[in-house]
């Protein structure tokens, strides 16, 4: 081999290193410059609600829902409201509860109606919220946001387990307890 020809593929080399070298570092900073898609949603509160029935809420019948719940510990994911940390929530709605069935209580019931988040900034917003709860004894939240911050977002719940009154098998739904992340976006 000519001395030529070794410098050349040595040169070869280098710049084959060089090439896959910066190749790397594009595609690391491609990587660490993308935008994440994670935390898509504007708020998550962690939330401990009471929701109340008058009368007792027994299967087949309906009754007035009132609901009141503080929402604690809330983070902004793509950080367009941070200042929004905690809210008190009141609600009040109808509640329908489906017929008899094996296990009536809690019975299986449907609530709808409105509510407000009172923000620690001192903003309010209005919502209108559906609630359910389910064979498997969880409960359901999902809401909207109708006024205020957050204007537009809908609010879930993951299924959480809720407690009732120890008297309601005999004496019908009175107070149904939860602890939910509520996810706003």
């Amino acid at each position: 081999m000519t001395p030529h020809l070794i410098r050349s593929r040595a040169l070869i080399r280098k710049a084959g290193v060089l090439a896959a070298s910066g190749a790397l570092a594009a595609a690391s900073l491609a990587v660490t410059t993308a935008p994440a898609h994670a935390a898509t949603g504007d708020l998550t509160c962690m939330t401990a609600a009471v929701l109340s029935f008058s009368p007792a809420l027994t299967p087949g019948g309906s009754a007035t829902m009132s609901a009141n719940a503080l929402a604690r510990n809330c983070k902004s994911l793509n950080d367009r409201f941070p200042k929004l940390n905690n809210a008190v929530i009141t609600a009040s709605g109808k509640a329908t509860a489906q017929k008899p069935g094996v296990d009536q209580c809690p019975v299986l019931l449907t609530s709808t109606g409105t509510g407000t988040f009172k923000w620690n900034t001192g903003a309010t917003s209005t919502f209108s919220f559906t609630i359910n709860t389910n064979p498997d004894k969880t409960i359901t939240i999902s809401a909207k946001v109708t006024s205020g911050p957050l204007n537009g977002d809908t609010v879930n719940a993951d299924p959480a387990t809720a407690t009732v009154n120890t008297d309601c098998a005999t004496n019908g739904l009175k107070t149904l307890t939860t602890d939910v992340q509520l996810v706003f976006g």
